[in-house]
């Protein structure tokens, strides 16, 4: 090989070192991990039981190897509310009765539910509990070392909020299907694991990954890497999701936006065929993100959503 071969040999490998450096510095193998599938929990309530969770599960497991615990949740409420407006009726001997036979009917459905999901999965445990909704999903979160919360949703039967915020893993919102991958950042939070859990996940499904940067307008502050929050002139708010959009508009479509948090993520969404919204559990404690926020957003947003811890 000749000196200037060797040169360009040289240089060429020494620009492809840079390349992998970058790439490690940009998105660490860490985060690129997709060990937030690894253990899926399948909470199903005695109130509603969406078959897409079962569905979308088949995915991870068939992708990720994941393992899968269901558990259906005879509701401690509904059984109180029977027994309530039995109450003056019948004798408490009676009542107790109403209610096992009310049980007995619940473990039947659970089981002709656990033969549909059977269907997309043919190897997951499964358990019949009666329980608080959030409570037995806690509880059974632990006990499994689950990594992930898949859940359906139902105007009138799902919005269990205190779920949202006090489980500490990832929690999946089956909504609605679409075609591609969005992230969501803001000045409200340090937006360091949603990009680059957005971009490897939509490799991995080989989907197109979009961004949206929300510049909330009822907090004028920046919240950076480390967590720490600092107040900010609207003009310092835009340099930084200039910043943000000039180091991520390589890998995927950035749009930067400027008001309510929950409406800009949905008219997107909507624009970009979302097949899953993805948002970090790190703005949970921020204003914005109070518990009324959330509802808001899972109820305005027509596609799943994915809440990472």
């Amino acid at each position: 090989m000749q000196l200037r071969d060797k040169g360009i040999a040289f240089v060429l490998l020494m620009d492809a070192i840079k390349i992998q450096i970058a790439k490690k510095f940009i998105f660490p193998t860490s985060i690129f991990s997709m060990e937030v599938f690894k253990r899926l929990l399948l909470p199903i309530s005695s109130e509603f039981f969406s078959e897409n969770v079962a569905e979308r599960a088949e995915k991870f497991v068939e992708l990720f190897g994941s393992k899968v615990y269901a558990v259906y949740i005879i509701e401690e409420k509904t059984l109180r509310k029977v027994d309530e407006i039995a109450e003056p009726f019948l004798t408490e001997k009676q009542r107790k009765e109403m209610e096992k036979n009310i049980i007995e009917k619940n473990k039947g459905v659970a089981n002709i539910i656990f033969e549909k999901i059977a269907e997309y999965i043919p190897d997951f445990e499964r358990e019949i509990i009666v329980g608080e909704f959030s409570d037995v999903i806690m509880k059974k979160a632990r006990k499994h070392n689950a990594t992930c919360v898949m859940m359906g949703f139902e105007k009138e039967c799902f919005l269990r909020y205190r779920l949202l915020e006090n489980i500490k893993i990832p929690v999946w919102v089956e909504i609605g299907k679409g075609e591609n991958i969005l992230g969501v950042c803001s000045n409200l939070a340090p937006n360091v694991r949603v990009p680059k859990f957005t971009l490897k996940f939509a490799e991995k499904f080989g989907k197109k990954a979009y961004f949206i940067y929300v510049i909330d307008t009822e907090e004028k502050i920046e919240v950076d890497e480390k967590g720490v929050k600092r107040e900010r002139t609207m003009e310092e708010l835009r340099q930084a999701a200039e910043k943000f959009a000039a180091r991520y508009k390589k890998y995927a479509d950035v749009k930067i936006a400027v008001g309510s948090i929950e409406g800009e993520v949905a008219k997107y969404a909507d624009e970009v065929n979302a097949d899953v919204v993805i948002i970090g559990r790190e703005m949970k404690k921020r204003r914005i993100f109070s518990r009324e926020i959330k509802k808001e957003m899972i109820e305005k947003i027509k596609h799943s959503l994915l809440f990472l811890n």
